[in-house]
């Protein structure tokens, strides 16, 4: 009876932090903008662009969902000048660097250059250059498509903003697997992990973790996703130096007896198992003993549940001696509610034999037990 309390509440807790994940992640953020717009060149003034309704609305992709914008008055050509705040705002320079107009029979011609650069704190600027056409039968029916022609340009300058400027990228999608803009050279890992920021509204959308590492480009699988990855969004390395430290108690049945023990793995370089060395104190023997072991850990990630089996042998130690040879075998479940920090719950069976000596008596049995590892 008193076993199965023990199995509910350790489920019970399980379910709680399984719910609890989509709190964590369900913060949205808004990226603040502001857009400075470099005064016309002459080509532009004399077609008298800034009238026209479609050119005012060109900007409009950086006033849609997600985006908090405004304009900032014109000060100097000097981007220094302009200081970025600590709130994750973006700049957005825009500059109309010339307009140009042909004309062939019966048709008007418009072509315009444009360059926007984007600023944001902890990157360097991106400057974006593009230039559009438009034709008509009139003048105004001309520069008004070149500008329509000029807001999908736009608008591709808008979803590179995110609130996560990060370093890297996905550069594309092959055979399942996301291509991202690292590799050696940035001193990544197989088995590295990476946050996902989705370029179309800089929320954190999952986890991918690195499964082959070449110079320039790493292939990564997801852990768990929230949305589509497309290719722009922004990854984060989860910096490590790749050791995991376990603290975990078990029951074991058979004999009645309690375990507390403490294993550390190191992970970084491997894909889906780890080595680990451990220590564990097991009470209810008349001769309390402790176990040294090593062995090997392999791991599966089930959306927000990493689920891994362990294998470890090892020496017993009792009244002052080694007197037992023996280990377990166990199946992990981990819910990781930081990065830092995975909780979980495990059951298996240990077994420990005496060496050849009646008056140490053999012990072991099914185990369950619940841990936790700080990873660092």
């Amino acid at each position: 009876m008193h076993g199965n309390k023990t199995v509910r509440k350790l489920f019970l807790l399980l379910v709680v932090l399984i719910l609890l994940s989509g709190f964590l992640y369900a913060q949205e953020d808004v990226i603040p903008i502001k857009i400075v717009e470099f005064p016309l060149p002459a080509s532009a003034r004399t077609y008298q662009i800034g009238e026209y309704r479609s050119f005012v609305e060109m900007d409009r992709p950086f006033m849609g969902d997600g985006f908090n914008c405004r304009f900032a008055p014109y000060t100097s050509a000097n981007i220094a000048d302009y200081p970025i705040g600590d709130d994750g705002e973006a700049l957005v320079f825009k500059k109309v660097i010339n307009v140009e107009k042909t004309e062939s029979i019966g048709t008007v011609f418009f072509t315009a250059n444009f360059e926007y650069t984007i600023c944001q704190k902890g990157v360097e600027p991106v400057v974006h250059k593009f230039g559009t056409v438009g034709n008509g039968t009139t003048a105004e029916q001309a520069l008004d498509r070149c500008f329509r022609n000029a807001a999908i340009h736009v608008s591709d300058i808008a979803a590179s903003i995110t609130i996560h400027p990060a370093e890297f990228t996905v550069s594309s999608m092959v055979s399942g697997e996301y291509v991202l803009s690292c590799g050696k050279k940035d001193k990544v890992a197989k088995g590295d992990e990476f946050h996902v920021y989705s370029k179309r509204n800089g929320q954190d959308i999952g986890k991918l973790y690195a499964v082959n590492v070449k110079d320039d480009v790493t292939f990564a699988q997801s852990i768990y996703l929230k949305d589509q990855v497309i290719a722009g969004d922004s990854v984060d390395r989860v910096k490590f130096l790749g050791f995991g430290a376990n603290l975990y108690y078990d029951h074991i049945f058979g004999d009645d007896l309690n375990c507390f023990g403490a294993y550390l793995e190191y992970f970084r370089f491997f894909r889906a198992f780890r080595f680990l060395i451990g220590t564990e104190h097991v009470s209810g023997l008349d001769d309390n003993s402790w176990n040294v072991y090593g062995g090997l850990k392999t791991m599966w990630h089930l959306g927000y549940l990493d689920l891994s089996s362990l294998i470890y042998l090892g020496r017993g130690y009792a009244d002052s001696d080694w007197r037992y040879t023996g280990g377990s075998i166990k199946i992990l479940a981990e819910f990781t509610p930081i990065d830092w920090l995975k909780i979980g719950l495990e059951a298996g069976y240990t077994k420990w034999l005496a060496d050849h000596d009646n008056d140490y008596p053999n012990y072991g049995g099914l185990l369950l037990g619940a841990g936790i590892t700080l990873r660092f």
